[in-house]
């Protein structure tokens, strides 16, 4: 067989498999992404977006954020579930993760940078970016220097600025933040804590407007919130800071509280269940009025007396006595349930 004959017998490309093929690349490519209504451009703002990898200190490595440029930062949280796709229109989606934004703070990005370069001396914003452009773009030009006299000393030589880490500052930041979390969590009625259930399972409102809301919970949970954007190092000692127990601590302490209050609940029911005593002439006159005494008894006879009021012999009536008279000779129903 010729070369001719060889090249002039390969397949040729079919239109439609190329065509559903891009489809299908364009499908692919699609991502469900929700976005803060913060971000979105308004009228007259010609800003872009820009997706950003910064140094995330909770996580040790590079993560995504968007940025908005009038300074606004927000991460980027995936959510990536097992055989998870999306119904896009006409299409199908295979990638069925979820992403979406949640505000940060730059400052709490920074502050690793500042307690590795500024922790022994004060150095400008400059000078600790020079190794990374990531870096110089979050000190340089997302940052708002203003920011951070919250968490190190601000020296001045001119037009420039030298910073230095301070701690103590920085923990009464970090302790600020932390209560302002712990406050949103209280308005938004989440439940903290070890026990913690969900809102939808609370078996009443009277239940729930008695239970105990402790305050340690919801700062835990803060600053659990807050320590994911910081060193490991760095949350321990927020943590100690607050004066936050330990996990297992607050167990012990709340089982301890749990029984107290159970104990107390016992003892307060044993109380009301107790006989209320009434007075003789009291309960004389209500006997009397009850019917169960003879009319004539004298009212003033007290209730305890040995020798008390016999009841009265009430009369048959007519239908009762018309039911014993075709009751007799029967056998009583207990007598088919005793042992033969």
């Amino acid at each position: 067989m010729s070369k001719k004959a060889t090249r002039g017998s390969k397949p040729k490309p079919d239109p439609d498999a190329e065509r559903s093929a891009k489809k299908t690349t364009a499908a692919a490519l699609k991502k469900v992404l929700f976005v803060s209504e913060e971000l979105l451009p308004k009228d007259g703002d010609d800003g872009r977006l820009r997706l950003e990898r910064f140094f995330h200190p909770g996580q040790g490595k590079e993560a995504l954020f968007v940025t908005h440029p009038d300074g606004q930062m927000m991460e980027l949280l995936e959510y990536a579930e097992p055989r998870r796709s999306w119904l896009v229109n006409s299409e199908v989606c295979s990638n069925g993760r979820i992403y979406m934004t949640t505000p940060v703070d730059p400052t709490l990005l920074a502050l690793h940078h500042l307690r590795k370069h500024c922790a022994q001396r004060a150095m400008s914003l400059d000078n600790i970016a020079v190794e990374e452009a990531s870096t110089s773009r979050l000190l340089n030009e997302i940052l708002d220097p203003e920011s951070l006299k919250c968490v190190s000393d601000v020296k001045s030589s001119g037009d420039q600025r030298f910073y230095k880490y301070n701690q103590e500052r920085t923990l009464a930041w970090l302790a600020l933040k932390t209560r302002q979390v712990a406050s949103m969590l209280k308005e938004k009625q989440i439940h903290c804590g070890h026990s913690a259930q969900s809102q939808n399972f609370v078996r009443s409102e009277k239940l729930a407007s008695e239970s105990v809301t402790n305050e340690m919970d919801y700062t835990r949970m803060a600053c659990d919130i807050v320590g994911r954007y910081l060193d490991a190092d760095l949350h321990g000692l927020l943590t100690a800071y607050l004066q936050i127990p330990s996990e297992i601590q607050a167990i012990v302490e709340e089982k301890a509280a749990a029984q107290k209050r159970k104990s107390k609940a016992g003892k307060d029911e044993g109380t009301d269940s107790k006989k209320i005593k009434l007075n003789d002439s009291d309960a004389a006159a209500k006997l009397k009025s009850s019917g169960l005494v003879d009319s004539e008894a004298d009212p003033n006879v007290s209730i305890t007396s040995p020798t008390p009021t016999p009841l009265k012999e009430r009369s048959l009536t007519a239908k009762e006595k018309a039911l014993a008279k075709g009751a007799k000779g029967t056998k009583s129903i207990a007598s088919f349930f005793k042992v033969k």
